[in-house]
């Protein structure tokens, strides 16, 4: 008999919880939700022709991690922590508020070293579409 091979990690992605979600949690759900929303309109949606990926937002201040996965031009949100998102921003929570109200300016945040990301800088660019 070989080596019983190990199973693959889960992700760590969950629906969403029966604990009452904070102020800061639901303040940011609203943000990525309203990011998600833009793809309604054809013209986004369609500049996001066979992009499948997922931006993993940590928010360490609050303790909070949320998903905007990207698939067949739609966007939707998930919670928990996902190892494997191709894109993954740490920001505290204010800021990225700041940056989703379009009151602070995302590249001053990143030269500034505020805004902590990991993964291809051409998905972080991807994002720029939220924030027009």
């Amino acid at each position: 008999m070989g080596k019983k091979q190990a199973s693959p990690k889960p992700v760590a992605t969950k629906p969403a919880s029966s604990k009452q979600p904070s102020a800061a949690e639901q303040a940011l759900r609203q943000a990525l939700q309203k990011w998600a929303n833009v793809f309604d309109k054809p013209e986004v949606a369609e500049q996001f022709e066979g992009y499948n990926k997922t931006f993993q937002f940590i928010f360490p201040d609050v303790k909070v991690n949320l998903q905007l996965i990207i698939k067949d031009k739609k966007a939707t949100i998930a919670e928990g922590l996902n190892e494997n998102a191709e894109m993954s921003l740490e920001v505290e929570s204010k800021i990225f508020l700041g940056i989703a109200k379009g009151e602070i300016d995302p590249m001053e945040e990143f030269m500034n070293g505020n805004l902590k990301p990991k993964g291809d800088m051409s998905d972080l660019e991807k994002l720029q579409v939220f924030i027009e």
